[in-house]
């Protein structure tokens, strides 16, 4: 059994000062450091949990110097920061060469998510990154993926899923996508087959990513899909093992620089179409009172979701990034069916917290895992 660490009112507060000083590139509010002064190790194991230690970092430099992290704590963190930064610099390096190669072969693609994300940061090399995913659609997908097959830096495969095949390129990681998400609901995401198709065709954005002098621009969804997608997303993920705050920064950077050409009516529409309107007002009222993203820039924005946004946050804090940090047993080295017993036992666990923040969605997630567990068990 993992040990349990608890997160502070105290540190929580001071580790959201320095997130949202890094996030949106201004100084700290200091005021949670005056009653106890800093607790680095409570802040710094957060950063790392929820997967934004680069914009601690930014956030950080902000404080007074008394009040900074000194030492080898601070220089590990430097490491730490400067690894990121080269890991982004790659990563946008490999996005535009890859799509550039496929734009050859007359393969158009979409960035989802990622540096695409990342390119609308105040300093877009400090959001943590992971791997690239590109979507070409159903159509082109199975030659996309013979294409990479044949280049001579893709070093292996991972096994293909519903939506995506993973291919490592060099020292990355691409995920080629013929569908970018789907709905746990079998009819449900039938009809959002549809909008994704239609609204990923278009070519009306792009983001530039890269330096000044290596750089270029790259398709991405539009802003009102993109915002709707990432949400989808995001929620996704809570409701399947965990999120971490890097996917709340993420949407609260697309919210704040696309304030204005958010369609509210039509992601209202989208929203309900779905039944993922009361989930949403949910995770913007988390944006507004955790990461400070002004009320008007938050379209349907509800303070009555004030109370149950905080423990929301709560289950951030506790889980981690993709729930990577969840306080359950390791189940890992058991023999396989132990392991399957253990693994469904924690799913049932998460499927029980879930109730509270959205009764209707757990049940559909609830129905979809057992859906896929049976189709996973008997191919």
């Amino acid at each position: 059994m993992k040990k349990k660490k608890e997160t502070s009112i105290q540190t929580g507060y001071q580790f959201l000062s320095l997130l949202v000083s890094g996030l949106w590139k201004r100084p700290a509010d200091i005021t949670p450091f005056r009653v106890s002064g800093p607790d680095w190790k409570g802040i710094l194991r957060l950063g790392k949990t929820q997967a934004v230690l680069p914009l601690i970092y930014d956030g950080m430099m902000t404080l007074p110097e008394e009040m900074q992290l000194k030492g080898e704590p601070l220089l590990r963190l430097i490491a730490y920061v400067d690894k990121v930064e080269q890991l982004n610099s790659g990563l946008d390096k490999a996005v535009l060469d890859i799509s550039a190669r496929l734009a050859g072969a007359g393969i158009r693609s979409v960035l989802l998510k990622g540096q695409g994300n990342a390119a609308l940061y105040p300093v877009p090399e400090h959001r943590q990154c992971g791997d690239i995913d590109l979507y070409t659609g159903a159509a082109d997908y199975n030659r996309a993926a013979a294409m990479i097959r044949t280049w001579k830096e893709t070093r292996g495969e991972h096994p293909e899923s519903v939506k995506h095949i993973g291919f490592v390129i060099g020292n990355i990681t691409l995920e080629l996508h013929k569908e970018a998400f789907r709905m746990p609901d079998a009819e449900t995401d039938r009809e959002y087959r549809i909008l994704e198709n239609e609204e990923l065709a278009k070519d009306s954005c792009r983001v530039h990513i890269g330096d000044i002098a290596d750089g270029g621009e790259i398709i991405v969804p539009v802003p009102d899909f993109n915002v709707f997608y990432v949400f989808c997303h995001a929620f996704h993920h809570f409701m399947q093992g965990g999120l971490g705050l890097r996917q709340m920064c993420d949407l609260s950077v697309l919210l704040h620089r696309h304030h204005g050409q958010i369609d509210e009516t039509l992601l209202g529409s989208r929203l309900e179409t779905f039944r993922l309107d009361r989930e949403w007002k949910l995770f913007v009222c988390l944006l507004v009172n955790a990461l400070d993203l002004p009320s008007n820039e938050a379209p349907l924005y509800d303070p009555g979701y004030t109370s149950l946004s905080f423990k929301l946050l709560d289950e951030m804090f506790r889980d981690g990034n993709f729930g990577q940090y969840k306080d359950f047993p390791d189940f890992s080295r058991l023999p396989r069916l132990l392991r399957k017993a253990g693994s469904l036992w924690i799913h049932h666990v998460m499927f029980f917290r879930r109730l509270k923040f959205s009764r209707r969605q757990t049940w559909s997630y609830y129905r979809y895992m057992w859906k896929t567990g049976l189709e996973h068990a008997f191919r």
